[in-house]
């Protein structure tokens, strides 16, 4: 791991591999290791893979502001100036889609392929509701009913469910139901990913930063590289799919069967299988995921 102070706040990062720049970008409460095993290993046979610690994540500072997306992709920016990277491959997931989104509309020139995971884009899609998505796994379902909120008045699920799992994890909730992957899971580091989360909410201005706007819709119509959107069944972000796709209808979209919003873990070979025909490469085990269900094109 390295370090670089970079707009007054200390981002960790780290590289792997040779070859064209690519750089992937986690989501909110989790961290770069989030893409390492089913991802970065197997890219970095092909791309020099770039991962780093958002702000107020893993093992970079905790400013006590700055966590709106514009912000946190000037953070990107910073950080591949430092890093000399003039042209990448650029992917994120959630929040972390969020912010490579705001950084390819700021710096297209320096975006060759992007792709978004399962992002809800704060401009096109303001709330997110229980609504949104009719399914809820039986997990989503026991932390619901412990929790006492009234979830169907929720204007923001994704990050209400974030902060009610973490304070359950903390208080040594046991739960019968268990998703193929979800936040703050088992261990020592689970429970300090969950500390270091609520740390966050209640010390930084970082929940309302969260949900503020960023580019506007002519702007993103006008990203000029080319776009893979990959989305889960399941998934409370489709509001934004659906308006991306309408902004941008040259763009390739995926469709991930039974996914939720972590399917880039629970459904890695898929994700891999369509990533690497994006890439137009080869990965270990795609050509096997291609004979699985999993992906489906709309």
């Amino acid at each position: 791991m390295a370090e670089a102070n970079l707009n007054g706040v200390d981002i960790a990062y780290q590289q792997m591999g040779e070859g064209p720049d690519l750089v992937l970008v986690h989501g909110l409460a989790a961290s770069r290791a989030f893409w390492f095993l089913h991802y970065a290993v197997p890219l970095s046979r092909h791309f020099r893979v770039t991962l780093f610690d958002l702000r107020g994540h893993g093992y970079s500072g905790v400013p006590a502001s700055g966590y709106d997306a514009v912000t946190m992709s000037k953070d990107l920016a910073a950080l591949l100036d430092h890093l000399d990277i003039s042209s990448c491959v650029l992917a994120g997931h959630s929040y972390g889609g969020g912010v490579a989104l705001e950084y390819a509309g700021r710096h297209p020139g320096r975006v060759s392929q992007l792709v978004i995971m399962d992002t809800k884009v704060n401009r096109l899609q303001p709330e997110q509701k229980l609504s949104d998505c009719p399914h809820l796994s039986p997990f989503e379902i026991e932390i619901a009913a412990k929790s006492g909120h009234d979830w169907d008045q929720e204007k923001q699920v994704g990050l209400l469910f974030l902060e009610v799992l973490a304070r359950w994890r903390l208080q040594g909730g046991e739960s019968a139901t268990r998703d193929a992957f979800t936040p703050f899971g088992e261990g020592r580091g689970a429970q300090r990913t969950a500390k270091q989360w609520l740390a966050l909410l209640d010390s930084t201005s970082a929940g309302q930063e969260f949900v503020m706007a960023g580019l506007e819709a002519a702007a993103i119509a006008a990203l000029p590289m080319p776009l893979l959107l990959i989305y889960g069944e399941h998934s409370r972000c489709m509001p934004t799919c659906r308006a991306l796709q309408q902004l941008l209808p040259r763009a390739e979209v995926e469709f991930i069967t039974q996914g939720g919003h972590f399917f880039p873990i629970s459904h890695a070979a898929a994700v891999r299988q369509r990533l690497a025909r994006f890439l137009k490469i080869t990965m270990p085990g795609t050509e096997a995921a291609a004979a699985e269900p999993g992906a489906a094109s709309p």
